[in-house]
């Protein structure tokens, strides 16, 4: 910065230069046009660039010598985009007569109309200035006796314009309409000046007016100056919305110790308003910045929606806060941070080593916190994401947030702790940990978008926590309750769709113990099961409707969004149920079949009628919604099951006749006594003898054939209740 002021002052002296090699010239020669390679060289020499007079040199002697060059072109560094560091279409300036008689040097106005200025950064940091700037100066104290009384009464620019373009940060700055002015500048002498420019920053959608008024104050010869601000302004607009920058009480920048001192300054983008005092070292060199920041309450969903993004729900939305800031070489460090959102309090630090690359570490610590109230309460407001060429790049961020009571879908979540990591789009929870439902909730989760396969992968355990509380808040019902333990672990390849569980794939492990099944009472399925059998009507149901249980147990594989039970088990003292169902996730249905079987009768709720059904699975069809499915008693199965023992002995007696049909002769007339195997022996022939032992091998293979078709049927049946059909 001070080396940039020195140029300004280098280029207010070449311009002093060029009149005074005007004045010398001119008595000499009459027509400065045909000197203008000399002219051009003396300029050159003094600022080490080479400078160019395109237009016509005119000039006049009285009553002042007044000089005007027309299109003045300054070489740009090699390099660097461009041919020229700088264009003026108009340079003009005026010396008075008299004080040259007394060795002082006073010029009149030096007018720049129209100057187009071209600033530029190379990606190593070099400058297209920068070799000005190095050209080699009179060391303070050496300057001759009448640079003191050098005096320049005004100095003005009309309708500038500056490019700024930083190639080693992609900063492209614009100022347009670039109007300053000035009152008398000379040495040990306060001078008062103002700028005004239009200024945009293409890149970040921001544009408006920026004005500035401060006095220049140089307190010894040779000494850089301090700038003073007695305004200091930005009145425009950033992605539409009104962004305005002002500044209150003390403002000054000093070039001598290189330090600024912003007493105080406010900033307002729509609702937002930020007030901090800005304290800087070392401007030129290694620049810290800092101060202590204080965010206004303001209405959260007002600032959204100036931005465009409308915010409807049942939050109050009010947030503010302060913290203490520092900025030290694209460094930043936020330190005592206080934040509120409504009743949710935020605290901790923010350290960031590298802002650009948004590379660091943050702690931070949540009181609680209620999700659900700043949810969408519309429903069109739940859009598809929109799909973009672009990466998103989260940075390297590497984080601990605590958390003391959080609500999520109505869940409840109490000393929460989880470790953040960010690697440009990809995300990292490693572990999520919380007291849940007086259990243990555990999940570890990755999130890499750019995967073909296994974008988001979920590892998730639920320890000792109680299910009925958890639905209870959930669902609104407790539709189970018990103790609970669950393992899971899940896939996902497309978690950004509209159905992302169509894409899910994994594995869980769920078991409950002490709990009940709250709408299926399974008592009530044994009854109306010994009404159908009976052919009478059933019996009033179970008012509470539930099935108590010691034990229920499922195991599962999902593939592409549907779930299979590997394990469906329930026990309990007086029965047991084993099943297989099929979920579909996405569509949140289910199909599939349940087999509770008595296995004891329960004093008070079952009488010895239901002896019958002892032993006897009982299949009932699941299917529809999941949380409300329909539920049917399959009779014929039922019939079957419960007279499975009588069939199998009917069987068995058709059997013994059919083989006599086919063998012929009565079975008891042919087989030796049973009673007496040396009698029967005796009292048969050997043809006897002989022709029961052909019999008795037609009878062994018919038995074999019959058991190997019964086997077969059987095969079957099963094939049949694997693909679900009832």
């Amino acid at each position: 910065m001070k080396k940039l002021f020195k140029w300004l002052f280098r280029l207010i002296i070449l311009l002093v230069v060029l009149v005074v090699a005007a004045i010398i010239l001119l008595p000499i020669f009459f027509d400065p046009n045909e000197h203008k390679p000399r002219i051009q060289q003396l300029a050159a020499d003094s600022v080490g660039r080479e400078i160019i007079l395109n237009g016509n040199i005119e000039w006049s002697v009285f009553p002042r010598l007044a000089l005007e060059l027309n299109d003045v072109q300054v070489a740009n560094e090699t390099g660097f985009k461009g041919d020229y560091l700088a264009q003026v279409k108009t340079l003009s300036a005026g010396l008075e007569w008299l004080p040259l008689l007394k060795r002082e040097i006073k010029v009149g106005e030096i007018t720049l109309r129209q100057p187009e200025i071209s600033l530029q950064v190379a990606q190593s940091g070099k400058t297209n200035w920068q070799s000005i700037l190095d050209k080699p100066t009179p060391e303070p104290g050496a300057e001759s006796a009448t640079d003191q009384y050098i005096e320049i009464k005004q100095v003005a620019i009309e309708a500038g314009q500056i490019d700024y373009v930083d190639a080693s940060s992609g900063l492209a700055l614009n100022l347009s309409e670039v109007n300053f002015s000035s009152d008398t500048i000379k040495a040990n002498h306060d001078s008062n000046m103002s700028l005004d420019a239009l200024i945009a920053l293409p890149a970040n959608n921001l544009q408006g007016q920026l004005d500035a008024d401060w006095e220049f104050q140089q307190k010894l010869p040779g000494t850089s100056p301090t700038l003073v601000f007695n305004e200091l302004s930005f009145d425009g607009t950033l992605s539409g919305v009104p962004l305005q920058l002002d500044s209150q009480g003390t403002n000054q920048l000093d070039l001598a110790s290189d330090q600024l001192n912003l007493e105080q300054l406010s900033l307002s983008y729509g609702a937002l308003t930020l007030e901090t005092p800005v304290m800087g070292q070392q401007l030129t060199q290694r620049m810290a910045l800092s101060g202590e920041l204080t965010i206004n309450p303001f209405a959260l969903d007002d600032l959204l929606e100036s931005m465009g993004s409308a915010l409807d729900n049942e939050a109050k939305n009010l947030m503010s806060g302060r913290m203490k800031w520092s900025y030290v070489d694209d460094r930043l460090e936020l330190n005592g941070v206080e934040m509120k959102l409504d009743e949710s309090t935020i605290s901790g630090s923010v350290k960031l080593s590298s802002v650009s690359q948004m590379q660091g570490n943050f702690n931070l610590d949540i009181n609680q916190m209620d999700l659900d109230q700043y949810l969408p309460q519309s429903h069109d407001q739940a859009v598809e994401p929109e799909q973009s060429g672009g990466q998103l790049d989260l940075g390297r961020l590497n984080g601990q947030i605590n958390m003391g009571q959080l609500k999520a879908a109505g869940v409840h979540f109490s000393d929460i702790s989880l470790q953040v990591k960010t690697a440009g789009e990809n995300i990292s929870v490693e572990p999520l940990q919380a007291d849940f439902y007086q259990g243990l909730i555990k999940t570890e989760l990755q999130l890499r978008p750019s995967q073909a396969q296994n974008k988001l992968t979920i590892n998730h355990q639920m320890q000792d926590f109680q299910a009925g509380g958890l639905l209870q808040d959930l669902m609104a019902a407790d539709y189970i309750t018990g103790l609970g333990q669950l393992d899971a672990n899940l896939t996902i390849d497309e978690p950004f769709s509209a159905a992302p569980f169509k894409s899910a794939n994994g594995q869980l492990n769920y078991r409950l113990t002490d709990g009940d099944i709250i709408g299926i009472d399974i008592f009530n399925i044994i009854q109306q099961s010994l009404s159908f059998l009976n052919q009478q009507e059933a019996v009033e149901t179970n008012a509470a409707l539930k099935t108590e249980f010691g034990m229920m147990e499922v195991s599962a594989q999902i593939q592409q969004g549907i779930l299979k039970t590997d394990v469906l088990k329930l026990s309990s003292p007086y029965f047991n149920l084993s099943g297989d169902v099929t979920i579909d996730l996405a569509e949140q249905t289910i199909k599939g079949t349940i087999r509770p079987m008595l296995t004891n009768i329960p004093e008070g709720v079952l009488d010895e009628r239901y002896q019958k059904l002892l032993g006897v699975r009982i299949p009932v069809s699941l299917k529809g919604q999941l949380l409300a499915p329909d539920i049917a008693i399959d009779i014929e199965k039922l019939i079957l099951e419960s007279q499975k023992a009588k069939i199998d002995e009917k069987k068995d007696e058709l059997k013994e006749d059919l083989f006599d049909a086919i063998l012929g002769g009565d079975d008891k007339r042919d087989k030796p006594a049973e009673s007496d195997d040396q009698t029967g022996d005796a009292t048969m022939t050997e043809r006897e003898k002989k022709k029961a032992r052909d019999k008795q091998m037609k009878r062994d293979l018919l038995e074999g054939l019959f058991k190997s078709s019964k086997k077969d049927k059987n095969k079957e049946n099963t094939e049949e209740d694997d693909d679900g059909n009832l």
